[in-house]
């Protein structure tokens, strides 16, 4: 059905083919034909890519522009996107890179009761995997102590993104048990609502939750917006990389923490400047004994596996990841009870290069 459509993006180069276990498929790379980059084309299907969702850095003054209706608001997670489909008897989780990634798939009968797919074959699961057991997220989070898990934020209808209404979807969540993120309710843009947006702001920031996203009612605008401590952590986790991210992750990082700190009354309490200066101090600080001891600045991940061969194909995968292509050491791979065992490292040349460079003693011009 697709063919002369994949024919289309190979030749424009709008796109790369991918392969997992025997299954090959094509990855948007670009925007094409109405498609979203990271959309995925197989022969007879296509599955189309997650839209970015924009960010207000201004609360109050964001919500009033963004929304003029009513909205609802559920807890922002921080991990990593999935978008998860029925295709050919198979489940298979998509990435936002439009990857079919072997890590996901593998572990998502463990995440999720796929008995929805059985009753409505065409729907897709969009949702953010987190937890210290992830291959690709770095840090941790409050949400999940050990291993993974799965939180299902929207649904979408077939190949398209156009979203289920949020009353429909949470109906869907109830009746499958599905793992979730937590819905806050509907609001407006009345005083009363926004103090309570505003509570619950300052009670996931408290608990250094990520945020919240804002969806209009029934469906259409999204906004998402982010808690100090968010930004805080972010910062602590990037300082091992420091020379390897652009300085604007920083500066975006460190504006949106000020903004968030004025606007819910918390800027003039202490030690916010010292927890700034902490989250880049103390990242730096280890960065500096690992690259002494070790010779390079690195994150050590540990991943469990329902059968080998994923692990496996998951090794490829990464050479085929932007950036991961020759930073990744694979250390080893065992069976530990019913799962197998990944452990990898990731390194971050730059920043290991620069530091040993200083730390070696050598002359540096300005």
């Amino acid at each position: 059905m697709f063919e002369l459509f994949i024919e289309e993006i190979l030749a424009k180069k709008k796109g790369i083919q991918g392969k997992f276990q025997e299954r090959t498929y094509i990855r948007l790379t670009n925007a094409y034909g109405g498609w979203p980059e990271g959309s995925i084309v197989f022969k007879d299907l296509i599955i189309a890519g997650f839209p970015k969702i924009g960010r207000i850095n201004s609360l109050e003054s964001g919500l009033r522009e963004q929304f003029s209706g009513s909205f609802w608001m559920e807890e922002k997670v921080d991990g990593y996107n999935v978008r998860i489909f029925h295709y050919q008897g198979q489940i298979y989780c998509a990435t936002r890179g439009g990857f079919i990634c072997p890590f996901s798939t593998d572990r998502i009968v463990d995440l999720l009761n796929v008995d929805i797919f059985i009753d409505h074959p065409n729907l897709v699961l969009c949702g953010e995997i987190t937890g210290p057991g992830s291959p690709y997220i770095e840090g941790p989070t409050p949400l999940v102590s050990e291993d993974v898990k799965l939180f299902i934020f929207d649904i979408a209808k077939g190949s398209t993104m156009e979203f289920l209404p949020e009353r429909q979807k949470h109906e869907l969540i109830s009746r499958y048990r599905l793992p979730s993120v937590k819905n806050f309710g509907l609001f407006e843009n009345q005083p009363k609502d926004l103090r309570q947006i505003k509570k619950i702001l300052l009670s996931l920031h408290n608990e250094y939750r990520e945020g919240v996203i804002f969806k209009e009612e029934p469906f259409g605008r999204r906004a998402k917006y982010v808690t100090a401590n968010s930004d805080l952590n972010d910062i602590a986790v990037f300082s091992h990389k420091i020379l390897d991210v652009s300085p604007n992750y920083f500066i975006d990082r460190i504006l949106r923490y000020v903004l968030f700190l004025t606007e819910l009354g918390l800027i003039e309490e202490n030690n916010w400047e010292e927890k700034l200066g902490k989250a880049f101090v103390c990242g730096i600080k280890e960065v500096l004994k690992n690259v002494r001891e070790h010779g390079r600045s690195s994150r050590f991940f540990r991943c469990r596996f329902r059968e080998s061969k994923n692990a496996e194909y998951f090794i490829e995968h990464l050479k085929h990841i932007p950036g991961h292509q020759e930073h990744v050491i694979i250390k080893k791979l065992y069976q530990e009870n019913s799962y197998w065992v990944l452990e990898f490292e990731k390194t971050f040349p730059s920043t290991s290069d620069t530091l040993r460079n200083w730390l070696s003693g050598a002359l540096r011009f300005d």
